[in-house]
């Protein structure tokens, strides 16, 4: 394992997010059967949903919020201004894992439309603030902002056909 993280520490920016966004699919191919198989029917909706707000806008307000905005303000506060706010406490700071789970559960509540976009936004904060740690040393904020974008953009790419997928799957 240490091998593989000194592997992804040292590879150039454009091949660890590359590997991450793998990692992201694989997350998502697994995610998405199971939510419309077992979870859709029993999720509780908190608010609008996004495919109710955000994706039923325009391809340049998509864009522009989700692929642009949202990731950089979202990197700032959720993995920079976390990481050393949660840094400073010094047992988190030698336990990075815990940092992870704390910062994953942030993210997740603040995604709180639904209870499964919620535990979605989990798994999804834990690779970015895991993203984080690793680049620590060269440019995390970066790192995690664009492998942010390239998720919410896969997002939007795979929304309109996502349910007709499902749905002649089933």
């Amino acid at each position: 394992m240490n091998k593989i993280l000194t592997l992804l520490r040292k590879s150039n920016s454009f091949v660890f997010v590359l590997y991450l966004f793998i990692s992201f699919l694989v997350f998502y191919v697994i995610w998405s059967p199971v939510y419309y198989y077992f979870l859709e029917k029993f999720d509780i909706l908190f608010s609008p949903t996004p495919n109710e707000t955000i994706m039923s806008a325009g391809l340049g307000r998509k864009v522009l919020e989700v692929v642009i905005l949202a990731p950089l303000i979202e990197t700032l506060i959720f993995q920079k201004w976390v990481y050393k706010l949660l840094s400073i406490i010094g047992w988190l700071n030698q336990n990075k894992f815990f940092i992870v789970l704390l910062s994953a559960a942030v993210f997740g509540l603040i995604h709180f439309y639904s209870l499964s976009y919620i535990v979605y936004n989990f798994f999804i904060g834990a690779l970015l603030m895991f993203t984080y740690i690793i680049r620590i040393e060269n440019r995390p904020y970066w790192t995690v902002a664009i492998l942010h974008s390239l998720m919410n953009l896969f997002s939007i790419i795979i929304d309109p056909f996502e349910k007709n997928i499902i749905n002649i799957i089933q």
